[in-house]
C-alpha cells in the first residue's frame, strides 16, 4: 500500500516549549488511521502543522508524493487534504446550506469576471455546487435542517457540518480532530457509521479520538504519540499491549 500523507521529523514549539520533537510517520492511501495519545501528546497541534495552520519548525510534510511543508492551508485544501477541527466552528448567521457552498471549490465568486457577469459558466458550477450540498445534507441526514442556521444546530449536528464542509472541498484525505467530543451516545454512533461509510467510498481518514472503544471499532493501524514524538504503530491489539503505551497513559512506573 502507497503512502499517501509522510511526516518526517516535524518538530515545532511555542516560546520556547516544544510541541513536537520529530513526530515520524506515514499514512497509506485508503486506510482508518487512528491517532491517539495522551493530553498533550502534540496530535492536534501535528494536525495544524500538516494543514498549514502552522509551520513546522523543522522537518517535512509530504502528500501524494508532493512537499507540502508550510504551504497555506487553502494550498494543501486544493490538494486533496482537509481538515476538520474539535471545536466546530462556523458563522452564526448563515444556515447550513450557505456554510456547506462556502465551502466548495472553484467557486465562480472567487473570480471578478464571473462576479460580475454571472456567465453561463459561473452558473453552472454554482448549481453543480449547491447540488452537492445537498447530496451531503441528505447523507450526513441534515437535510431537514438545512435552511437554519447553525445557532439552531444541536451539538452533534455541528460536527455532521464540519465533516459536511470538509466533504464539500471534494477530499482525498481527511484528518478529523475529535468528531464525537461533547456528542450524545446516539449520536456517536451515527457519526461512527458515516465514518466508516466516508473510508468504505474511498477517503483516506485519519482520526484523533480519546475514545478507545471507536478507535478499536473504526481504525486499522493506529498510530501513538507521547510526549510529541511517534511512540509507536500497529494493530489496535498490538498498541494496546504494549508496555510503553499503558506506561505513557498511565504514567510511568517505579
Amino acid at each position: 500500500m502507497s503512502a499517501l500523507l509522510t511526516v518526517r521529523g516535524v518538530t515545532r514549539s511555542f516560546y520556547g516549549v516544544s510541541a513536537l520533537s520529530g513526530v515520524d510517520f506515514e499514512i497509506g492511501e485508503g486506510t482508518l488511521t487512528g491517532l491517539i495519545g495522551p493530553n498533550g501528546a502534540g496530535k492536534s497541534t501535528l494536525f495544524n502543522v500538516v494543514s498549514g495552520l502552522f509551520p513546522p519548525d523543522g522537518g517535512r510534510v509530504s502528500f501524494a508524493g508532493e512537499d507540502i511543508t508550510g504551504r497555506p492551508p487553502k494550498r494543501v485544501v486544493e490538494r486533496g487534504l482537509v481538515r476538520t477541527f474539535q471545536l466546530a466552528r462556523g458563522f452564526p448567521k448563515l444556515s447550513v446550506f450557505q456554510h456547506l457552498m462556502l465551502y466548495g471549490p472553484h467557486q465562480p465568486g472567487e473570480h471578478l469576471w464571473a462576479a460580475l457577469s454571472r456567465a453561463a459558466t459561473g452558473r453552472k458550477r454554482e448549481e453543480e455546487l449547491a447540488e452537492r450540498a445537498f447530496g451531503i445534507a441528505r447523507r450526513l441526514k441534515l437535510d431537514h435542517v438545512i435552511d437554519n442556521a447553525v445557532t439552531h444546530l444541536s451539538g452533534g449536528q455541528k460536527k455532521l457540518l464540519e465533516i459536511g464542509r470538509a466533504l464539500m472541498s471534494e477530499p482525498r484525505m481527511i484528518l478529523l480532530d475529535e468528531p464525537m467530543a461533547g456528542v450524545n451516545p446516539t449520536l456517536t454512533g451515527e457519526i461512527a457509521a458515516h465514518l466508516a461509510d466516508l473510508h468504505r467510498s474511498g477517503i483516506t481518514i485519519c482520526l484523533i479520538e480519546h475514545d478507545m472503544a471507536l478507535i478499536r471499532q473504526l481504525c486499522d493501524p493506529v498510530i501513538v504519540m507521547a510526549e510529541g514524538r511517534t511512540l509507536t504503530e500497529g494493530t489496535f491489539a498490538e498498541v494496546a499491549a504494549d508496555t510503553r503505551v499503558q506506561e505513557a497513559y498511565l504514567g510511568r512506573r517505579h
